[in-house]
């Protein structure tokens, strides 16, 4: 007790001339920490939110497919059946992904684009799909009708109630695959927030189309229950002694390119992480070397009066705790609150900068939201703490080398 007394009065107590040196490396280590839980957050919250679009609106949860002869055995209905009663499994959706050309006659605009038919209900029903894809125009695609992405609306120039022609890879009688042209009558378009998904895909419902597709190119997109999503093994593994013949991928799988990507994103972030322990490191041993020098007449007392070395170094690395917890505790605190209000933070300076420009900045106006995690916080958190400890346990180690007088002399 006596020892976290003197610790504190070393520190901040109103008679210490050094008091401001104090007070300035506690607010160093608090303005390290917000930035370090401000950048993590930002980070953590961009990743998350990419990777549930991604696997809710382009990728379900997992895809299943199955062989042309076990396709033709089992009817779509008895499979979906089949699918949704497996343990983990929420919903199943039928599908057919194929790349067509699609042409508006009324502006005389084409493009290549990638056809998702799809049972409608999809759009009614409560499912992660749903819940991103809103529909800004028109309404849900009924049968021969599409609903396109806003930039590929934009794109073709379409207007609701606009009869458009797609020309798409059917199955042939003397040929495997043969071009069908279809007339369809365009009558929403939507957004989900991926801006790949909105400028390459229209949807319509399942039926007429896949009997002119061939059911033969049917897969099956399933939903899991939250507690599935990342972790899926099991349901794979039921499905697969279900359907041994099918072929089974989750959306990391489907997506390993795109997820690699983020995975390397990760990786490269962490590293930068890395750098910046390095350099608050660097200036965490200065700081304790500069703090330990103007306490050295303080060390010097307390050798003089008989303190041994241990205890000494004791009432310092107990000034080193006090320090350090009280400047993460700020630069935590300060992090979390301003990541909860990050949004509002940048919308203010976009505003800023739009009163002498007359122009939004793109970054500013972006919707950010933070995901602080509190392992990652709480490994910086002893990571710095421990960092001060050693730095302050060498510096007491090496003042140790001289004696009280002549510390007192040299002060």
């Amino acid at each position: 007790m006596f020892t976290l007394k003197l610790a504190w009065r070393y520190a901040f107590s109103r008679s210490n001339r050094h008091r401001s040196a104090t007070i300035v490396i506690m607010l160093g280590i608090a303005v390290g920490m917000l930035a370090i839980i401000i950048m993590l957050s930002l980070m953590n919250s961009l990743q998350s939110d990419l990777l549930d679009q991604v696997k809710s609106i382009e990728s379900f949860h997992i895809q299943v497919t199955f062989p042309a002869n076990e396709s033709d055995a089992r009817t779509v209905d008895d499979i979906v059946a089949a699918l949704r009663v497996t343990a983990g499994v929420d919903q199943v959706y039928p599908l057919v992904n194929t790349q067509v050309l699609i042409q508006n006659p009324a502006t005389n605009k084409s493009t290549t684009a990638r056809l998702r038919i799809i049972d409608s209900s999809i759009w009614k029903t409560e499912n992660p799909f749903s819940e991103r894809a809103l529909m800004v125009r028109g309404s849900y695609p009924a049968p021969l009708h599409i609903a396109t992405g806003t930039a590929l609306a934009t794109k073709l120039a379409l207007v609701l109630g606009d009869s458009v022609t797609m020309t798409v890879l059917g199955a042939g009688k003397t040929v495997v695959l043969a071009p069908t042209t279809i007339t369809v009558t365009a009558s929403g378009v939507f957004r989900t927030g991926l801006p790949e998904f909105d400028s390459s895909t229209l949807i319509t419902d399942l039926n007429p189309l896949v009997s002119t597709i061939g059911s033969k190119r049917i897969m099956y997109g399933l939903y899991l229950e939250d507690r599935y999503t990342d972790n899926s093994k099991a349901v794979v593994r039921s499905i697969a002694e279900t359907f041994p013949s099918a072929t089974i991928r989750t959306w990391q799988q489907v997506n390993s390119a795109f997820y690699s990507a983020l995975t390397l994103e990760k990786v490269l972030m962490y590293l930068f992480l890395f750098f910046m322990f390095i350099i608050l490191a660097v200036n965490m041993k200065n700081a304790s070397s500069r703090l330990l020098h103007v306490k050295q007449r303080e060390l010097a007392i307390l050798r003089a009066v008989g303190a041994r070395k241990s205890t000494a170094t004791r009432v310092f690395l107990g000034q080193t705790i006090i320090i350090t917890v009280l400047g993460e505790s700020l630069g935590i605190i300060a992090g979390v609150y301003l990541g909860r209000y990050i949004g509002n933070v940048f919308s203010w300076l976009n505003s800023i900068q739009y009163l002498f420009t007359r122009r939004d900045n793109l970054l500013l106006a972006y919707p950010f939201t933070t995901e602080v995690k509190a392992m990652e916080v709480t490994l910086i958190a002893i990571s710095v703490l421990v960092l001060s400890l050693g730095f302050t346990y060498l510096g007491c180690r090496r003042l140790f080398r001289k004696e009280p007088m002549e510390m007192l002399y040299h002060d």
